[in-house]
């Protein structure tokens, strides 16, 4: 079954946490050492808004969705009210014994799902030094289609309600950050968690692996893999590529790849 990205994210890991520090030629540069795209700042000209497009695919599952922040009384840098809007859509394949009335026997059927849901959120940022969090709190509605109706599933049709999210970054020294994403739906019990750790080679480029757990009600799917991510001051771009794997399926390999910017 599809999970549905979002969460941006429950673990006692949640302490291991993280982000980047950004770069720009155009702007007044940062002390490494000390200083990360999420410290705040008195430049009240710097970026108020972020937008993001994505897109992720495993096996029979391609999803695309896109959001944006807005920080309506500062800037991005400084602490502050967020207000969050995101949606996606998934379609995906997947095939199973089920009971043929026709027949009168069990038959292997093929079925063809979409999955769409929106996110209106609202939240704070508070930042202290190399750390940041952003706890938000909102709405989240999903629409479920399936064909041909399939009886053993439940994640069909529409579902709505409360949705929370965490998003949580650490610079530990000038190189090496973390990132930790959390968010919780009741809508179908949805959940995600995300965690990376990413080594900056440049002022630009981060490498490094990442592990996440997606899923609903009556589905799991466990990711480990590596990425990559270039950012500066009004742009980043990630990508990554391991293997996952959802309960009761062979492995597979999944790929990413996301385009952010600050304006």
């Amino acid at each position: 079954m599809a999970c549905i990205a979002i969460v941006s994210r429950v673990v006692s890991a949640s302490c291991i946490l993280a982000i980047a520090t950004l770069g720009d030629a155009h702007a007044d540069p940062l002390d490494a050492a000390t200083s990360s795209w999420h410290e705040k700042t008195s430049v009240d000209a710097e970026p108020a808004f972020e937008s993001w497009i994505g897109v992720e695919g495993y096996r029979h599952v391609t999803s695309l969705y896109s959001g944006i922040t807005w920080s309506p009384f500062s800037n991005l840098r400084q602490d502050g009210l967020r207000l969050r809007l995101v949606s996606g859509i998934s379609t995906y394949r997947y095939a199973g014994w089920r009971y043929d009335p026709a027949l009168g026997a069990n038959s292997w059927q093929q079925f063809s799902g979409s999955a769409r849901f929106l996110d209106l959120m609202a939240g704070w940022q508070f930042s202290h030094q190399g750390t940041t969090v952003k706890a938000f709190i909102g709405y989240e509605q999903q629409s479920h289609l399936i064909a041909p109706f399939d009886p053993d599933t439940l994640i069909q049709g529409g579902a709505s309600g409360i949705k929370g999210a965490l998003e949580i970054w650490q610079n530990w020294t000038p190189t090496l950050w973390s990132s930790l994403d959390v968010s919780m739906a009741r809508a179908h019990a949805t959940y995600d968690v995300k965690l990376r750790t990413g080594w900056r080679t440049d002022a630009n480029w981060s490498f490094g692996p990442e592990i996440s757990v997606v899923g609903h009600s009556e589905s799991s799917l466990q990711r480990a893999g590596l990425f990559g991510r270039y950012e500066n001051l009004e742009h980043e771009f990630t990508i990554s590529a391991g293997v996952s794997a959802a309960r009761g399926n062979t492995p597979s390999g999944y790929g990413a790849a996301q385009y952010l910017r600050r304006f």
